[in-house]
């Protein structure tokens, strides 16, 4: 029986693989870190607040426009 696994063993490389410069990718690895800035923290801020909180606020929304739109429909 024969798996994906035992297929893609031998992998097959392409022409164009002997052109790249691996050694490029290499030093990128061995690059510092370069520290965050205050805008740097506030932008992930800003982006956390989004995930965690925009469902929230769009449920509020809805329950907010089918309250509305019940007191319409009680009269």
């Amino acid at each position: 029986m024969s798996t994906d696994f035992e297929d893609n063993e031998e992998e097959q490389l392409r022409p164009e693989d002997d052109k790249i410069d691996w050694k490029e990718y290499a030093q990128q690895e061995d690059q510092a870190l370069r520290p965050l800035d205050g805008k740097d923290y506030i932008a992930l801020f800003v982006a956390s607040l989004q995930t965690i909180f925009l469902p929230l606020i769009i449920l509020v929304i809805v329950l907010f426009a089918v309250n509305f739109w019940l007191q319409i429909a009680a009269g």
